[in-house]
């Protein structure tokens, strides 16, 4: 296993003050729409441009240090296809940019995950607010976002993460037996993903593992607590001194480049782990809640009281924020 979003000293440095794609830093910084996602696996390191929910272009490192790789999914290639390719770091490509977001909101197709105003549009500001437009008093910033643990080959994956999937993927066949005209049918059949939505870390070291919801996804809300113990899971079998490590090194390579505000205080060390959802635009009269409270209840019920004991709960709007759900 492993967990290091950190990327190369000399990567970074493109976008940090003087480099030659700091010019980028200030574009996203003042879109609205806009935002990073820096990181790298065990194969390939990138600096990916996102519109919600939507990867709108990466950049990745080649051989020739004067050379980046603009890519994109085809669809976004067929719209503009000069922005992509093998391009030199000198290279301004704003305009492109624009263009290529004036073709987006111009199609509805594309464009729908974020011009409905709901997770993707919800989840970009989230970043952005306790990212690159975060105070130095914020109660936590977000560290990284689609999080996801690493492994040294499939055998490993298979062995541990396939083992916590089959768990959750028996509660969920369980929850469906249970009462499948209330929680639905075939939960067991339901594919139990292994990307956070955002790793986050608080002022007295705590490290958050937030899951995010829209208001109307009421399934989505109810089920989230096997979603999280999945994550909750995997992390907390993580060897703490490595992933505090790792979180350390991701802060202060973000604060170097702000996507992190750099008067943030750095904790001395991590403390707990602790599972979050946060959900947008709370319809009250869902039946979300009552079913949330529901299938808690029941996983601790099969699985021990202190299933998800320190889960916090949240409303997120945008004009008052956080606020207890």
């Amino acid at each position: 296993m492993y967990y290091n979003r950190k990327i190369s000293d000399s990567f970074s440095k493109l976008l940090e003050n003087g480099g030659e794609l700091r010019w980028l830093f200030d574009f996203v910084k003042n879109h609205q729409e806009l935002d990073f996602l820096i990181g790298k696996n065990n194969s390939k390191e990138w600096i990916s441009i996102y519109r919600g929910l939507t990867r709108i272009l990466s950049i990745l490192p080649m051989d020739n240090p004067q050379i980046v790789l603009i890519n994109a999914d085809v669809k976004y290639k067929n719209m503009l296809g000069n922005l992509y390719g093998d391009k030199s770091i000198n290279y301004n490509f704003q305009e492109d940019i624009e263009n290529l977001i004036a073709q987006i909101e111009n199609n509805s197709q594309i464009d729908r995950y974020f011009k409905n105003k709901k997770e993707g549009y919800y989840q970009n500001e989230l970043s952005r607010k306790y990212g690159i437009w975060g105070s130095a008093n914020d109660d936590f910033v977000v560290i990284d976002k689609e999080a996801v643990i690493g492994y040294a080959n499939q055998k490993e994956k298979d062995t541990i993460l396939g083992n916590i999937q089959q768990k959750y993927k028996q509660i969920q066949k369980d929850i469906s037996i249970l009462n499948p005209e209330r929680y639905g049918k075939d939960l067991g059949k339901k594919t139990v993903g292994n990307e956070l939505d955002f790793l986050a870390l608080d002022k007295e070291g705590n490290i958050l593992l937030i899951e995010y919801k829209h208001g109307t996804n009421t399934s989505g809300i109810y089920l989230s607590p096997l979603q999280i113990g999945m994550y909750y899971d995997l992390f907390t079998n993580f060897p703490k001194k490595d992933l505090e490590c790792a979180v350390f090194e991701m802060l202060t390579q973000k604060q170097k480049i702000g996507l992190i505000n750099p008067n943030w205080a750095k904790p001395k060390y991590i403390n707990e782990i602790i599972p979050v959802l946060i959900i947008s635009e709370i319809n009250y009269k869902s039946s979300a809640k009552i079913k949330f409270d529901e299938i808690l209840q029941f996983t601790r019920d099969q699985h021990g009281a202190g299933f998800l004991s320190n889960l916090q709960t949240y409303n997120y709007t945008l004009k008052t924020g956080l606020s207890k759900w």
